[in-house]
């Protein structure tokens, strides 16, 4: 019953952030339309609606979409699609602030029939875009690269690798996220990789996450013989964090 309310709860409140950001649209739109300009002074109000309005939808949908809402699962791929087809567009067009962006990422949503899975297209497509040319881990298509990022542990790894910078600025005021000085780690290689799971990732992973089990890439490294107390379960998930660091690096 608890739960219950507190999903009916969630709801409501998700319904009223949507209502106002809708609200705010509808009204900073006829405002547009009456002052006829395209640099009104609503433009960043209107932006910044626009952004809160979608991203209440998209995280709305995908929770609704994991929890088996078939509804949600259909419009998530067919949303999903839409965009990924506007993306590629762009990148026709004028590809750089993608550039910019992609240099920096690991993976990137490509459309792809079944029987393109190999094609030399792809690859074209992603040597456009230079991706993982400047990614903190090895993506640049150089090196030889032998990891998979639908290893969950290795999932885990880089999605809090890649917005760790962002963590620690944003919850400075977190004891554990305010001691990690990333600027002080060396650049992030296999030889490296134990000093930024001490000094940068454990920290991190036990300031966010005081219950380990809520975590689903930890269930099968909680489920091992003799791993009870927070300390045996903090230990293991160094062996793994390292691990996954150590296979996500480049080499030097």
């Amino acid at each position: 019953m608890k739960t219950l309310r507190k999903s009916k709860s969630f709801d409501r409140e998700q319904m009223l952030k949507f209502n106002q950001a809708t609200g705010w649209i509808k009204h900073l739109d006829n405002a547009s339309k009456v002052s006829g300009g395209e640099n009104s002074s609503s433009d960043e109000v209107y932006a910044s609606a626009l952004n809160l309005l979608g991203l209440i939808f998209i995280t709305r949908l995908i929770n609704q979409a994991k929890a088996g809402d078939a509804e949600a699962m259909k419009k998530m791929v067919r949303y999903s699609c839409d965009m990924v087809e506007a993306i590629e567009e762009v990148v026709e067009k004028d590809s750089g602030m993608l550039k910019e962006m992609a240099a920096r990422r690991a993976d990137w949503p490509v459309m792809l029939c079944r029987h393109e899975t190999s094609a030399k297209s792809v690859s074209a497509y992603l040597d456009k875009i230079k991706l993982g040319s400047e990614c903190i881990i090895n993506a640049d298509g150089v090196q030889v690269a032998k990891y998979s990022l639908r290893t969950p542990i290795n999932r885990f790894v880089w999605r809090k690798l890649k917005g760790l910078r962002l963590s620690v600025v944003l919850m400075s005021d977190v004891p554990g996220i305010a001691k990690i000085d990333l600027n002080l780690l060396p650049r992030l290689t296999k030889a490296t990789a134990k000093v930024w799971a001490d000094k940068a990732m454990l920290p991190y992973i036990s300031a966010m996450y005081e219950d380990f089990s809520l975590v689903p890439e930890f269930s099968g490294i909680l489920a091992r013989p003799g791993v009870k107390t927070r300390g045996q379960q903090r230990r293991e998930i160094r062996k793994d964090v390292i691990r996954a660091l150590q296979s996500l690096a480049p080499a030097g």
